[in-house]
């Protein structure tokens, strides 16, 4: 509906620029104005800035040259459109019929889960990297934060109608993988070893390249073995390491509703990216002290190591190999990855670096960042190293959920699905609710309410509204479209719902989908609302067919909604 008023207002300037005198300076002049949502529902559904945009060159008071454009709008009725009105200081406001509002009620029961859909990326290719493991390493609350967002992202990139691919880059060569192999071997561990052994291995294996000149040297030559892959004993304790790492990442993803279509190793990026490096030295890198490096200072940036003195590539020269094999394996108009806000500058540099060798893979690449997760309240150890876990603090959300199920009448197979689903659910949307890049605080009390602005208050919403709909089906009531109009007041979610495809569309602009998640808070809220002042199921009421309807659209868009922000939906609660 936006696009047709702001066509229509096109027009009726472009008459007026040829029929007007004092309207014909437009003529030739390129201007921009906006149509979108009214900021307050007093002032009607959508407005328009048209007349503020075009007052100083009229050389004519805003609110006059409103009025003359709402003037002839109104010489051909639109039956979408109630009411149209000029506010000060020059605004032009737009109320929807009823009429407008039951067809588009009917149109999103109709789309069911195309709901929302968006042809914005019709025909465009994207890659999408998130959760990317350092394998011999638990995954943690930083991957968590990563992946919640990732995970989302891709999703809404997908509903705005891209064909999208989705992949992760483990880390599975690093002098932190040397130190984790050695302490296995150390332990004897190599034929018991497990997930928990592995990250406690990690840490062992930190401490004693700190404090143990011998273990130093140890994991050095390790490091050196892995690199150049040379089969040993420690290279087969490593093999089946990765293994175990990858069906723990695989298990750990899966369980927060993710799937990968391709993994890039960092061992295979090493490579390349080490190639790259001496291959543009010295066009583009420098040699220092027997290690090679990137003169980011020249651009703004800082000088940084790309291949170090042992001739192994870093960390910036896999990111940059991983950005040659995206190229080679993938045809796409975009690639994105999400990092740490800490990576900002690394990959900064990483894409100078690219761009100077390719100008399309600085053009087609994009890195966005997140913020950090921290706690208020209750505090969560770290049984390995310092960042705490992300299965502990699943489990400990859990926890909370069990309680609060205490007194409800679930079997325990069900208690443990719904505690699953919930707990999962509050920390994602916690998560997610926060801007782009902002840090993120966890408080357990308050994201595990079924009350709020939580997760599993959305979830709760769901339940509620099939819990209706389950009663209208058992009355033998029917949901379908009233002939005649609402006789009541239009409900403001009527209204509020309609906006659903524009926050997906934002959430994807902005690459944060925490427009999104707050447009469900509000929408959900809005519903709590309606349901306490409105018997929804009533024979008697003559809104019961639409507010039938309503609330049949209402459970498509959240669950539309849920599903973009990886929420699982629940029968029961």
């Amino acid at each position: 509906m936006r696009e047709i008023l702001k066509n229509k207002i096109k027009q009726i300037i472009q008459d007026l620029s040829q029929s007007e005198e004092s309207w014909r300076v437009l003529n030739s002049e390129d201007f921009s104005f906006e149509v979108s949502l009214a900021r307050d529902e007093k002032f009607g559904d959508l407005a328009s800035n048209v007349a503020m945009v075009l007052a100083g060159r009229l050389r004519q008071n805003p609110l006059a040259v409103a009025k003359i454009i709402v003037e002839k709008l109104q010489e051909e009725s639109d039956p979408r459109i109630a009411k149209i009105e000029t506010v000060l200081p020059g605004y032009i406001n737009f109320y929807f019929s009823k009429k407008y509002l039951a067809e588009e009620i009917e149109k999103i029961i109709k789309a069911e889960g195309n709901w929302g859909k968006s042809d914005i990326l019709a025909e465009k290719r994207y890659i999408f990297e998130h959760s990317s493991p350092n394998l011999f390493k638990p995954f943690h609350i930083g991957h968590l934060v990563n992946n919640s967002i990732g995970e989302s992202l891709a999703r809404i990139i997908k509903k705005c109608g891209a064909d999208l691919q989705t992949l992760s880059f483990p880390s599975d060569i690093s002098p932190g993988i040397a130190k984790t192999v050695w302490a296995i071997k150390e332990k004897g561990w190599q034929k018991e070893m497990t997930i928990e052994r592995i990250g406690q291995a990690y840490v062992s294996g930190v401490a004693a390249y700190k404090e143990d000149e011998a273990a130093k040297k140890e994991i050095d030559k390790i490091n050196e073995i892995l690199y150049k892959k040379e089969k040993s004993e420690k290279r087969e304790i490593y093999e089946q390491g990765k293994k175990m790492s990858l069906d723990y990442f695989k298990t750990i993803t899966e369980r927060l509703g993710s799937r990968f279509d391709d993994l890039i190793f960092e061992s295979e990026a090493e490579s390349r990216g080490k190639e790259l490096v001496k291959k543009n030295t010295p066009e583009i890198f420098t040699e220092s002290a027997g290690a090679i490096i990137f003169p980011g200072s020249k651009y703004g940036l800082f000088d940084n190591v790309f291949v170090n003195s042992q001739g192994f590539g870093t960390y910036l020269a896999k990111d940059l190999g991983l950005l040659e094999l995206k190229f080679e394996r993938f045809k796409f108009d975009n690639s994105v990855t999400i990092t740490d806000v800490e990576q900002r500058e690394h990959f900064k540099l990483v894409q100078k670096a690219g761009s100077l060798m390719n100008g399309e893979w600085a053009e087609k690449s994009e890195f966005i960042q997140h913020g950090r997760l921290s706690f208020s309240g209750e505090k969560i150890s770290s049984r390995l190293g310092n960042v705490p876990l992300a299965e502990d603090l699943i489990n400990k959300v859990k926890e909370k959920i069990f309680a609060k199920m205490e007194q409800q009448n679930f079997s325990p197979a069900e208690k443990e699905s719904i505690a699953e689903k919930v707990a999962i659910g509050a920390l994602k949307y916690s998560i997610l609710k926060s801007g782009a890049g902002k840090n993120i605080v966890f408080d357990f009390e308050k994201a595990t309410s079924f009350e709020g602005d939580t997760g599993p208050y959305l979830q709760y919403a769901l339940v509620r509204l099939n819990s209706v709909l389950k009663n209208a089906k058992e009355a033998q009531l029917e949901i379908e479209p009233d002939s005649k109009d609402r006789v009541g007041e239009i409900p403001l979610l009527e209204k509020m719902i309609l906006q659903f495809p524009l926050m997906v569309e934002k959430s994807f602009s902005d690459r944060s989908p925490h427009h999104l998640a707050n447009y469900l808070f509000k929408l959900s809220s809005e519903f709590s609302s309606f349901y306490a002042q409105t018997k929804i199921v009533d024979a008697a009421n003559p809104d019961l067919k639409n507010n039938l309807m309503l609330t049949k659209a209402l459970q498509i868009t959240l669950e539309n909604g849920l599903e973009l922000l990886g929420l699982e939906r629940l029968e029961r609660m």
